[in-house]
């Protein structure tokens, strides 16, 4: 059952991002295609061995490693794989798992993890913008008081939360 739900995903991301991701082809676009079908295969199946999560697209366990280390970054930072992998995951858990009859809850699971996870980085991210705007009011930080707060704000939305999110703070 597994193969047959992994090549309705691949089937899934090739639709969507209209390319065969099974290919040795090594453009931007299909790497991103290949790392989002990984991630998902995790997702649905976690007992799943990198080589079965590669078999299909004729990769190694090795890229599949590589593969999970950089899409976990890009699932942050990359509206490509972001974008690819939602619609990929609503297709997914729609039309394939569903009528599947699946008795697995890990893939719902791991995607509340994953929600909750990126809601508790945000109010933490809030959380240090906030502490920072209170640090304004010290004498340390007296001459920043002499700035206009949109002045203020457009600093805090185009140069630090960039800054914090390159740093992985």
């Amino acid at each position: 059952m597994e193969k047959q739900i992994q090549e309705q995903i691949i089937d899934v991301i090739e639709r969507l991002h209209q390319a065969k991701i099974t290919t040795k082809n090594r453009k931007r676009g299909n790497v991103t295609a290949r790392a989002v079908y990984a991630k998902l295969c995790k997702d649905v199946f976690p007992y799943l061995t990198l080589d079965k999560i590669g078999e299909p697209i004729n990769r190694d366990h090795a890229t599949i490693i590589h593969m999970f280390k950089m899409i976990d970054n890009h699932l942050k930072n990359d509206n490509e794989y972001i974008n690819l992998y939602k619609k990929a995951s609503v297709i997914i858990n729609k039309d394939i798992i569903a009528t599947q009859n699946i008795k697995e809850i890990s893939y719902i699971e791991s995607l509340e993890e994953r929600i909750i996870q990126m809601s508790n980085t945000l109010i933490e991210k809030n959380k240090q913008i906030e502490e920072l705007k209170a640090q304004r009011t010290s004498d340390k930080y007296k001459p920043f008081e002499e700035i206009p707060e949109e002045q203020f704000q457009n600093f805090i939305e185009t140069r630090l939360k960039p800054y914090l999110k390159l740093n992985g703070n």
